[in-house]
C-alpha cells in the first residue's frame, strides 16, 4: 500500500469523512482528496499529525514495504500489551495454584491424585511465567527480570512453606494476594518494563 491508500484506509477505519480529517490537521478537504487520489503528498508536518491522529508511526505511513495491517507498527505495539497481560495471567494463576497447595492434603489413598491436581497446574504456570521472558528483547532487561521474578518466587515459596507447616492457610492466602498485587501493579511496570497501559 502506498501513502495515499494508507491515509484513505486509516481515515475510513476511524469512521471519519474527508472534511473531518481536514479539520483535524488544519487543511482543506480538497487537500485530503488530493492525498487520497495520489495527486499530492502530505508534507512532513502533516505526516507527523496523521501518525499521531491514527496512532501509527511515520514509518508506517511513508514506507510502502508495510503492505498489510499485520505489518503495522501500531499492531506490533498492541502485541506488547497482549504479552504483558498474558504474563500477568500466568502470575495470577501461579499464585492461585500455590494457594491451593497450602491447604491440607488428603489421606494416603488420594495423595497421588491430589499431588497431580495441585502440583501439576502450579508447575505448568511456573513454566509459563518463565517462558514469558522471551518477549523482552533487551537482554539486560531480560536478565534483570529473571532475577526479580526469582526473588518473587522465593518469597512466594517461603509464604507457602510457612503456611503449610504452621497451618495458617488464611494468613498465607492474604500474604500471597498482597505479594502478587505488589508484584503486578508496582514491580512489573516500574522495574520490569511491563506497562499496565500503552
Amino acid at each position: 500500500m502506498n501513502v495515499s491508500e494508507k491515509i484513505r484506509t486509516l481515515r475510513k477505519s476511524k469512521g471519519m469523512s474527508q472534511e473531518e480529517l481536514a479539520g483535524q490537521v488544519n487543511i482543506s478537504r480538497q487537500a485530503v482528496s488530493r492525498w487520497e487520489n495520489g495527486t499530492a503528498l502530505p508534507d512532513a508536518d502533516n505526516i507527523v499529525q496523521l501518525s499521531k491522529l491514527f496512532g501509527v508511526t511515520t514509518d508506517y505511513l511513508l514506507m510502502d514495504s508495510y503492505e498489510s495491517d499485520e505489518d503495522s507498527p501500531k499492531i506490533k505495539e498492541n502485541n506488547k500489551i497482549l504479552h504483558a497481560n498474558l504474563t500477568r495471567l500466568a502470575i495470577i494463576f501461579q499464585a492461585a495454584f500455590l494457594n491451593a497447595c497450602i491447604y491440607p492434603w488428603g489421606d494416603s489413598n488420594t495423595i497421588v491424585l491430589e499431588m497431580i491436581m495441585k502440583l501439576f497446574p502450579l508447575l505448568a504456570c511456573s513454566i509459563w511465567m518463565a517462558s514469558n521472558h522471551r518477549y523482552e528483547k533487551d537482554l539486560k532487561q531480560r536478565a534483570k527480570n529473571t532475577k526479580i521474578e526469582s526473588l518473587y518466587c522465593l518469597i512466594q515459596t517461603v509464604v507457602f512453606v510457612l503456611g503449610y507447616n504452621l497451618h495458617i492457610g488464611l494468613w498465607s492466602t492474604l500474604l500471597i494476594i498482597i505479594n502478587t498485587s505488589v508484584y503486578i501493579f508496582l514491580v512489573n511496570p516500574k522495574y520490569m518494563n511491563r506497562k499496565l497501559t500503552r
